[in-house]
């Protein structure tokens, strides 16, 4: 058990300073959310990864998180 957190600023500046980071860790209709959507979304990509042992040759796009009809992730 754990909790994965992710610094907005900080993850924003990354993708700023990596534009093609976001096409790397995000599926296309993740792509164009807000970043502490973004932020919230790598770290649970992140936990989804080391609960299953980051298994070789998993990708970032493997992985998204999707909402309900509600709109709650």
């Amino acid at each position: 058990m754990g909790i994965d957190v992710v610094d907005v600023a900080r993850f924003g500046q990354e993708l700023e300073r990596t534009p093609r980071l976001r096409d790397r860790l995000f599926t296309p209709a993740e792509r164009d959310l807000p970043l502490a959507s973004l932020a919230a979304r790598f770290a649970a990509k992140e936990a989804i990864a080391k609960s299953l042992g980051a298994p070789p040759g998993m990708s970032w796009l493997d992985a998204w998180v999707v909402k309900d009809p509600h709109g709650a992730p």
